[in-house]
């Protein structure tokens, strides 16, 4: 493999220009016509579902009983939809495959709502959160070193009650994916009644877990509850290692035999490493362990962000020249036809040189996702899709209903049950902040791939206490790493770091 850290990444090469691809959006999505559609498209019934929803359905040919407008208005959606497919190419069955499950069709609903409200961005912003990470509950049956929650402390959540309501906002709001976390999400009030309903709403529905609590009973009663995805944390190969850093013996074991059962009923397996200098140069061994010997479909690198008890191993955070080589490895497995993945944003970088000297066609690497995308407007597309999604694709919410922009970034900017979640999302001014990519800082601001990677803002916020500043764990912020390092040396989080805020019970 060759050394990525040390190489130049050469400049995103496309046919179509980023700003080529706006204007054509703007076209057909900024004219009054198109707003005056928009906002037809966007209605919603009684069941929280938009016509748009429906629209899509009957064009897959299914049987659904609509709203008279949307039945009315059918026969000229489809004659766009025939228009669009045939001038961008696309591949009608694989398009209607792809929006054969309803999370689909919300997350449709979702984009049309972003490009009404904020019009055409570079990066991208969606109408509302299409993605929320929901720490369900503070319990823990873990004690993990690095822990942004903090979990096991005894802070207020919410009732089952006031959890139903949230969720009802959120499905309100559009939002088309929820990620149950913690804590250990199974062990929260509510979780099956939030979950059953969620998937009665539609919902894609994942969860995080440490899956020690995972049984054959467990995993069959969370498929039949509309489960699709679940990430589950290990930390090593090493059951030994892996126990250590959760904080409590046989952790490890009983993690995989909780994968095996998720496997067992079709649920989706991801595996989750928190990667420190402790463990990164078990990274590909692991890779070979959770491919061959647990057959699991994902693999995800976290970065360590030092929140919540992390701030006490902060010594443990990788170089840039380290995680580099992380994800390095990780764009070997992507292009070998494995799905691996980081948290990191500059990974779509990485992810996109490995491509280039391995077929000349690249990948689109994010966060949450890749696409097997290799046309000629992949950088266009690249930089619309834009790295980082925190408070723009993307939100945290709290046992107690406080909202972050990321579980990472503790960073309160309202509650879902005091604040209109909407108004939030549409005005709030650290969310609108985050989503400029012209107000980045430092290395950041001046890096060519801003659009395209934006930096780490939690890894900024935490260890600068600025938002818009470098994220000091990339190869090009290599001033901001060694300044860092002035302000470590005595293994403790600089004083301007946040506190946390919440109060104990």
């Amino acid at each position: 493999m060759s050394n990525l850290a040390s190489d130049k990444i050469p400049g995103i090469q496309r046919v179509a220009t980023t700003r080529e691809v706006v204007e054509g959006l703007k076209k057909l999505t900024e004219t009054w016509r198109a707003r005056l559609a928009l906002s037809f498209l966007l209605r919603k019934d009684k069941t929280k579902r938009t016509y748009v929803e429906y629209l899509l359905a009957m064009y897959r040919g299914e049987k659904v009983k609509a709203p008279l407008a949307a039945r009315l208005a059918y026969p000229l959606f489809k004659y766009y939809m025939d228009k669009i497919i045939r001038e961008f190419d696309v591949d009608k069955d694989e398009f209607l495959d792809t929006i054969e499950a309803p999370y689909a069709r919300k997350v449709i609903a979702n984009l049309l709502k972003g490009f009404k409200i904020f019009g055409v961005r570079v990066p991208f912003t969606s109408g509302a959160p299409i993605l929320v990470v929901w720490d369900f509950t503070y319990r823990c049956n873990l004690r993990c070193k690095h822990c942004y929650a903090s979990a096991g402390v005894n802070f207020p959540e919410m009732s089952v009650e006031e959890r139903l309501k949230a969720l009802d906002i959120l499905v309100d709001a559009g939002v088309a994916m929820l990620a149950l976390s913690g804590g250990e999400p199974l062990l929260g009030p509510g979780f099956w009644e939030v979950l059953k309903r969620a998937n009665d709403y539609g919902m894609y529905l994942a969860m995080a877990t440490n899956a020690t609590l995972i049984t054959d009973e467990i995993a069959k009663r969370l498929a039949k509850n509309g489960l699709v995805f679940a990430q589950v944390s290990l930390d090593s190969p090493d059951p030994k290692f892996h126990d250590e850093f959760r904080g409590v013996p046989g952790a490890w074991e009983k993690a995989v035999r909780g994968i095996r059962n998720l496997k067992k009923y079709g649920i989706l397996v991801e595996v989750s490493m928190v990667i420190t200098k402790k463990n990164y140069r078990d990274v590909p061994k692991m890779l070979k362990f959770v491919k061959k010997e647990l057959g699991v479909d994902m693999f995800m690198a976290y970065n360590f962000i030092p929140t919540g008890r992390a701030r006490n191993i902060v010594d443990w955070d990788l170089t840039p020249e380290e995680r580099w080589e992380v994800l390095g490895y990780l764009a070997d497995e992507l292009y070998e036809g494995f799905s691996a993945a980081s948290t990191a944003p500059q990974y779509a970088v990485v992810a996109y040189k490995r491509g280039l000297e391995l077929s000349g066609k690249p990948m689109i690497a994010g966060h949450f996702y890749t696409i097997d995308w290799r046309s000629e407007r992949f950088g266009s597309m690249l930089e619309f899709l834009g790295g980082c999604g925190a408070g723009r694709v993307y939100l945290a919410l709290e046992p107690n209903g406080d909202i972050y922009p990321c579980v990472f970034f503790r960073k309160k900017i309202g509650n879902i049950l005091q604040d209109d979640f909407e108004e939030l999302w549409r005005n709030n001014e650290l969310l609108e902040m985050l989503r400029n990519r012209d107000l980045l800082k430092g290395e950041c601001g001046s890096c060519q791939y801003k659009y395209v990677c934006g930096g780490c803002r939690a890894r900024a916020y935490n260890y600068f206490g600025d938002p818009l500043a470098p994220d000091p764990g990339c190869i090009y912020a290599k001033p901001s790493w060694e300044r860092l390092l002035l302000e470590l040396s005595g293994k403790v989080i600089p004083a301007h770091h946040p506190s946390d805020s919440r109060k104990l019970r």
